[in-house]
């Protein structure tokens, strides 16, 4: 892609002038359909050292990024090269720690291969060089939301015609996802022009290029969505309040969902996804208002067809789960996003 050629130039030009290592790309491919979706692959040359390094483009970088990043680098038997326009120091660390190599176009470098080993850091980029935010229609509030419907489709891979929502005539979409049949129309057309929605035979459609989407719907839904849809924030008396709790109009998400599907988590913070709480709710579990509470009461924001978890019917999809866990800033809670990924969306991510 043009957007990937563009950042590995400007990376190559700027780290070659810095240290001398000479990078170029190759025409690599992976050779098997199982192996994980890389850009493609670059020939890294420092002094006579030689390495290829399959590699992943990156406009921009998040918390987000960094974790399915992580994962990716698990699953390459080659180990894997992040090619980026700025990594900062936070960044870095968490990079290095999850044994991903990087360059970006401020000259920050970090290779750890046999024999070829370069560290450059603190370096910064001008305010100009920055990426303006995803501009797309179809990552923002609307386009999330019908995202978030399409990939928790429970037929999304049925080969039978027009069985999976993403098949449907828009209007029936609209009707599922409660958004309008314009709407549901131009999120469309936007995915299709980005390569994530193909047409097939019979006038089908499919949902491709999941990593991606992935990686951008739960960077849109934490950074765009969801604050929207917080109703209130509380403080418990105690943290294990919750465990005396039975949800009659709400759905567990985050730490609370994540420990019932796991049991290998203790709750720091809970969130639920329904109506606003009454008022004998609050008091009967000594709830305080607190803008700072570890509590929070959340909006669904789905339509019709509520995405409820495979196992635990009281918690929302696991895909909700796994970016609320990485809302939160601890590494206990994001190795057990990374279980939740591995045993309930790996399958649905990696299959197309």
């Amino acid at each position: 892609m043009k957007t990937e050629s563009n950042i590995l130039d400007s990376v190559a030009r700027v780290v070659g002038a810095m240290t001398g290592l000479v990078v170029k790309d190759t025409d690599w491919r992976p050779s098997r359909s199982n192996e994980p979706q890389y850009d493609g692959a670059v020939e890294l040359q420092f002094g006579k050292q030689k390495l290829r390094q399959p590699y992943v483009a990156k406009r921009s970088l998040n918390a987000t990024t960094i974790h399915l990043l992580s994962i990716l680098q698990k699953q390459s038997p080659n180990g894997l090269l992040l090619v980026t326009t700025y990594v900062n120091d936070r960044q870095s660390d968490a990079l290095r720690q999850a044994g991903v190599y990087y360059m970006d176009t401020a000259g920050n470098v970090f290779l750890a291969a046999s024999g070829l080993h370069l560290l450059v850091s603190g370096r910064r980029l001008p305010k100009k060089g920055v990426e303006q935010s995803d501009r797309s229609k179809a990552f923002h509030s609307a386009g999330l939301r019908l995202l978030f419907s399409l990939l928790t489709d429970p037929h999304l891979d049925d080969e039978t015609p027009g069985k999976a929502l993403v098949s449907r005539p828009y209007r029936e979409i609209s009707a599922v996802t409660g958004l309008s049949h314009s709407t549901v129309g131009w999120v469309m057309a936007d995915l299709s022009r980005q390569g994530m929605v193909l047409e097939t035979e019979g006038r089908s459609r499919m949902l491709v290029d999941r990593a991606r989407i992935l990686e951008r719907w739960v960077q849109g839904y934490l950074d765009r969505l969801r604050p929207r849809l917080v109703q209130g924030r509380f403080r418990p008396e105690r943290n294990d309040w919750w465990q005396d709790v039975h949800l009659k109009a709400g759905l567990w998400s985050g730490e609370v969902a994540a420990a019932s599907l796991t049991g290998m988590l203790k709750p720091g913070s809970v969130t639920i996804f329904g109506d606003t709480p009454a008022h004998s709710f609050i008091l009967k579990h000594h709830l305080q208002k607190d803008p700072q509470g570890s509590v929070e009461f959340l909006n669904p924001f789905w339509g019709a067809a509520q995405p409820a978890a495979v196992e635990k019917k009281t918690c929302v999809h696991p895909l909700l789960v796994y970016a609320d866990l990485l809302a939160v800033e601890d590494d206990r809670t994001h190795e057990i996003a990374q279980g939740i990924y591995e045993k309930y969306l790996r399958s649905l991510i990696e299959t197309a």
